[in-house]
């Protein structure tokens, strides 16, 4: 078995993989700022890396501008880096979105461009990495409702998108992490089963539990505000592992 630090930890997604790969039974370093380790430092993360041999980035920032999150995924990938090579650590494996390195996709959003930086930073590092670049989530269209919803109505983007359980993406991140992979960098991809606009998927979720994780909009509508790239399925990957809980059966669930 192997010793694996999960970077951001402590975040929903953090939190299931880390879970994952301790039901395989691998000894597991879950590495946060609320677990005494901020990845802004590059001496404390390397301590925080002695002994592991992959590093697994599911590291987030609740940012929506350019340039911070471009400045927040750029500095704590070139931590990661040189703390990985400083304790011998063989591989990274990072989190990504599927979509996020295409100009088309993230022209207009921010937090896109900083997963794009990211993904670059380390594909171009001297050390062995895997970029897992995954659809949206089901647990995503709750939060983007949220922000899009002014009284009764719900404005959300035109977006096509295929969306994945989270638990379903956090098994197959954790497969990628302990099966045997190349040796030099490579990028894999994993979508969910079903395909449609991200207001349908909102009015399912309304239909089948009355609201939307508290919200109750009358009308769910869309507009093409981030752009062609995503409202025309820029963010479903292609070549992808496809995964099986469709949203009927995670509202079930």
């Amino acid at each position: 078995m192997s010793n694996i630090a999960v970077l951001g930890a402590s975040g929903n997604f953090g939190s299931a993989v880390s879970a994952k790969l301790e039901q395989q039974g691998h000894d597991v370093v879950r590495i946060s700022r609320s677990h005494g380790v901020d990845v802004m430092s590059p001496e404390g993360l390397e301590r925080g890396l002695d002994g592991v041999d992959t590093v697994v980035d599911a590291l987030h920032i609740d940012s929506l501008g350019a340039q911070k999150s471009i400045e927040f995924f750029t500095r704590a990938a070139r931590n990661v880096v040189h703390a990985a090579q400083a304790r011998g650590v063989g591989r990274i494996v990072c989190l990504s979105i599927a979509g996020a390195a295409n100009p088309e996709v993230n022209h207009r959003y921010g937090y896109y461009q900083g997963k794009a930086a990211q993904e670059n930073f380390y594909q171009e590092a001297d050390i062995a990495s895997t970029t897992v670049r995954s659809s949206q989530w089901f647990e995503l269209i709750p939060v983007l409702v949220h922000r899009v919803t002014k009284g009764p109505l719900t404005i959300l983007p035109s977006m096509l998108m295929a969306p994945a359980a989270m638990s379903d993406v956090a098994a197959f991140m954790a497969d990628v992490v302990t099966e045997p992979r190349p040796a030099r960098n490579e990028i894999v991809a994993v979508r969910g089963p079903q395909v449609d606009s991200a207001a349908n998927f909102a009015r399912r979720i309304l239909a089948a539990q009355g609201s939307i994780d508290g919200v109750q909009p009358k009308a769910i509508r869309e507009a093409p505000y981030l752009g062609r790239g995503i409202a025309n399925g820029g963010l479903i990957p292609a070549d992808a592992h496809v995964t099986t809980t469709t949203i009927d059966e995670w509202l079930g669930a």
